[in-house]
């Protein structure tokens, strides 16, 4: 059974992209941020081996998508607008409806779009404002300012010496916090090997939201309350195609039978880095690791390993784990 659990924050988010300052940073959040945070409340309250869990994970989820106004929207698939997008450039839509340039912007779909794509319906005529993001103008009329997902304020922040006291020279910089509009936040969707499991992760998932989500935590940063609903998709008559909805670290023997084989798939790569999210592993960086990442299409259903990005030593207390197992939706259609 899918659960989708939906993330509603009382205080503003910062999910920061590495770099020079803390300008930049991301909307959503990634399976493996999500599920290393979820695994650190996980250990907190009960007594299982971190290493196993890790290695022989009970569950699996994808990354965090937007919740606006109580519905759920998903990144678009690879290649599922191209259509759309040649008959804007041939001029065969409504004149001055939906443009290529429109197109290009959208980054997920809502969920009743995506049902289509998954049972192998057409969508090119059923998008408009109101089931894409970033919201879509339809000739003169601009989006409705009530669905606007997010916004963002830039606060100046000073760094103090925590040794010695005072404020470090050079130490003025601002730092984005995100603002989620009234009924919305994030959602992510979730399977699990049994009940028990499901009641486990619960419970982290209820501590997480206490402690906080995201990047400044100690100033009140990231808390959340959730709720959860059970979501069905169409079944589809060919399960060989599978949309991806998590970062996804494939085994060798998955490369080897043609999981990213040219013709057959179509995915998209990013980079994770940085340090380790724990308190004793904090001050090391993790090894860089490269996954495909959400709303690629692969032609079987996958499962994935979470590899060691930073292995114990007499300074590091234990294996650090980047999730890379695959949470993938069937497809139909050719």
């Amino acid at each position: 059974m899918r659960i989708a659990y939906h993330l509603f924050f009382y205080q503003p988010v910062h999910f920061g992209l590495e770099g020079i300052g803390q300008e930049n940073i991301e909307q959503t959040v990634r399976s493996d941020t999500l599920w290393g945070a979820i695994i650190q409340k996980w250990i907190l309250l009960y007594a299982d081996d971190p290493s196993e869990l890790c290695r022989n994970m009970p569950f699996t989820l994808s990354s965090c998508f937007p919740l606006v106004s109580g519905q759920r929207y998903f990144p678009v698939p690879l290649g599922a607008l191209d259509r759309l997008m040649d008959l804007a450039a041939m001029g065969k839509i409504a004149a001055g409806r939906i443009t290529v340039k429109d197109i290009k912007k959208i980054r997920y779909i809502a969920e009743s779009l995506l049902a289509d794509i998954l049972d192998g319906q057409p969508i090119e005529d059923k998008i408009s404002a109101d089931n894409v993001l970033p919201r879509i103008k339809e000739g003169q009329q601009q989006p409705d300012e009530k669905d606007i997902f997010t916004r963002q304020e830039q606060r100046p922040r000073l760094r103090t010496n925590q040794l010695a006291g005072g404020v470090d020279a050079e130490g003025f910089f601002y730092c984005t916090d995100q603002f989620f509009a009234r009924e919305s936040g994030l959602f992510f969707l979730a399977e699990f090997t049994e009940r028990q499991t499901q009641h486990k992760f619960e419970a982290a998932l209820r501590l997480l939201g206490d402690s906080g989500l995201g990047a400044d935590r100690s100033v009140g940063r990231g808390c959340f309350t959730f709720s959860r609903e059970s979501v069905h998709f169409p079944q589809t008559k060919n399960r060989g195609r599978q949309l991806l909805l998590s970062l996804y670290h494939p085994l060798p023997e998955e490369v080897n039978r043609g999981v990213m084989a040219k013709g057959a798939s179509a995915y998209s790569l990013i980079r994770r880095y940085g340090h380790g999210g724990s308190t004793l592993v904090s001050r090391f960086r993790r090894a860089d690791c490269w996954m495909l990442s959400e709303g690629s299409i692969l032609p079987f259903a996958p499962v994935g390993h979470s590899p060691v990005v930073l292995k114990a030593d007499a300074q590091i207390p234990h294996d650090i784990y980047r999730n890379g197992r695959a949470f993938c939706l069937a497809m139909g259609g050719v």
